[in-house]
């Protein structure tokens, strides 16, 4: 079964949209200040998505546990 760019890019989005509220929390409770916390987590978001979608790219090519 083949993954296309679009595929790994929206599996990318939609956890990063749980885990951008997780980590805004967490960030807020860690600085007390909103601003900060939302532009960290902002930052964090897009370092991360960038490096899920390398990921999921090259394991799409790997065979080892696939049928």
């Amino acid at each position: 079964m083949a993954s296309t760019y679009e595929r790994s890019l929206l599996k990318g989005l939609v956890w990063e949209g749980f885990s951008f509220v997780v980590t805004l929390f967490a960030l807020y409770f860690f600085y007390g200040d909103f601003t900060i916390a939302l532009k960290f987590n902002i930052l964090l978001t897009v370092v991360k998505i960038i490096f899920f979608f390398m990921h999921e790219r090259i394991w799409k090519d790997i065979r080892w546990g696939k049928y």
